[in-house]
């Protein structure tokens, strides 16, 4: 087995976390962009505040501005339990019903065992409910609820209210539920709508990016936080979850046996981690479907490329950018969505297009099962001869390709994080609607078993080159 020690932390060569927190959030514009441009005002405010009104000593305005960005992920998700999609904008943030509560919650563990906030988390176990002056006394999380809610609230009534003046006492919003000492900041820095008319403007959204622009965390905080770019796509597809994990080990395995410079290496292993991360404005119908795709629905499938160059632009290397950007062009001028030819592809990108299509054909996907060793090699060492892809590359893929797949398990360690803790305390939170939990999975998977019984005589499983090829991976 290859050695692997990257430095994941070189300048250029791989995301800081203003990087990463900043292309979390365009990700997650792409699901539903009312509510994170809600989070993004609610941020700005939070910030205003503490500049004015500091917290409890234990806590970060760091981690109170990614609270807020992020406080709302929950409402990201498609809810089985109770039947919904994330892409509503007319969404009552501030219900006490279970289902709300629900959405918090799941941030709450999400954010809680998936990110460097830890504990700081807790901050919406209770989100919606009353200020109780008690439970600040006990719990230092108190504050960022306090400070992230009101500003939720603020947040929330420009959008509901946007021809109606902000009353000139924030607390009537929503009386019994503020911090007086944060209600009385608020209310001084927005005289004479000294904030608000910053929210109807770019400024705020200028302000927060410059702030989110300087945020570092050490190595291995920052190594958690990149794993979120990965895992905020099985909001979408887990399909497309497993597929850039895979790719991002075939890579990294490929970059090593093939002497990348250091650089090179760490370059390659994040382009890899974030290559796919356009598919997350792909319709999951086209992700997941289980079959051949038409070309209406093949042409918005590669578009996927395109979002990919919109999410990271301006916020990343231009190396990962290009290496990203390009994995699906080919040497002869064949791919897209540039169609440029091998004397603008650099190794890294070659390395890239290489792993994407080993992890497409090895992996288990909807429309098809995986591939044996033989029956990917062919498909490879034919696209070789047709001048698609970098024959030394290719020799190294063939020779040492049982040692490659072997590596899998200890490479995915990189990314791959133990969802269970999420799942077990989330489930643990529902137990007492078991009931309905029941019901409402029952009504739900009845409807899908029907319609897939509909189109179950359609689907093809791919299994011939040519039918590869027009697969969205290739």
């Amino acid at each position: 087995m290859a050695q692997f020690d990257l430095d994941l932390q070189k300048p250029e060569d791989t995301f800081n976390a203003g990087q990463i927190i900043r292309i979390a959030n365009r990700m997650l514009y792409n699901i539903n962009n009312s509510i994170v441009m809600h989070n993004e005002r609610t941020a700005f405010l939070a910030l205003e505040i503490v500049k004015a009104q500091p917290m409890n000593r234990r806590c970060s305005v760091v981690n109170l501005v990614i609270l807020s960005l992020f406080h709302t992920l929950g409402f990201f998700r498609p809810d089985l339990l109770y039947g919904e999609t994330p892409y509503t904008n007319e969404i009552d943030f501030f219900s006490r019903d279970k289902k709300v509560e629900s959405k918090y919650m799941f941030s709450y563990y999400y954010l809680e065992f998936m990110t460097p906030l830890k504990n700081d988390a807790q901050a919406l176990e209770t989100f919606n409910q009353p200020f109780d002056e008690n439970l600040k006394k006990f719990i230092y999380q108190t504050d960022y609820k306090s400070i992230i809610y009101m500003c939720a609230r603020v947040s929330d009534f420009l959008k509901q209210h946007p021809d109606e003046p902000m009353p000139e006492n924030v607390n009537d919003l929503a009386p019994g539920y503020f911090d007086p000492k944060y209600a009385q900041t608020f209310n001084e820095l927005n005289k004479n709508n000294a904030l608000i008319d910053k929210l109807k403007t770019t400024d705020y959204y200028n302000e927060l990016e410059l702030f989110l622009y300087r945020i570092r965390f050490n190595p291995e905080d920052t190594h958690q936080l990149l794993k979120l770019l990965v895992y905020f796509l099985d909001f979408k597809s887990t399909v497309t979850l497993t597929h850039s994990i895979n790719t991002s080990c075939y890579a990294l395995s490929l970059g090593k046996r093939l002497k990348l410079a250091d650089d090179d290496l760490n370059a390659l292993f994040t382009a890899a981690i974030v290559h796919d991360i356009g598919k997350i404005a792909t319709p999951t119908r086209i992700l997941e479907f289980p079959g051949k795709l038409s070309p209406e629905d093949m042409g918005i499938m590669r578009y996927h490329v395109n979002h990919t160059k919109r999410i990271l632009g301006n916020i990343v290397s231009k190396r990962i950018f290009d290496i990203a950007f390009r994995h699906h062009e080919k040497l002869n001028g064949q791919g897209y969505p540039m169609h440029i030819d091998g004397s603008e592809i650099t190794k890294p990108q070659r390395i890239l297009t290489i792993a994407d299509i080993t992890s497409a054909l090895t992996d288990n996907r909807s429309y098809k099962g995986e591939f044996s060793k033989e029956h990917t090699l062919g498909i490879i060492n034919k696209m070789t001869d047709a001048g698609e892809l970098d024959a030394f590359i290719v020799k190294k893929l063939n020779d040492e390709f049982d040692e490659i797949r072997a590596e899998q398990k200890y490479l995915q360690t990189f990314l791959k994080v133990d969802f269970s803790n999420v799942l077990k305390e989330y489930n643990d939170y529902l137990f007492n609607d078991a009931d309905l939990i029941t019901q409402n999975i029952e009504d739900i998977t009845l409807g899908k078993e029907a319609q897939a019984l509909e189109e179950i005589e359609e689907i093809e499983e791919v299994e011939e080159l040519g039918d590869v090829e027009e697969l969205e991976e290739l």
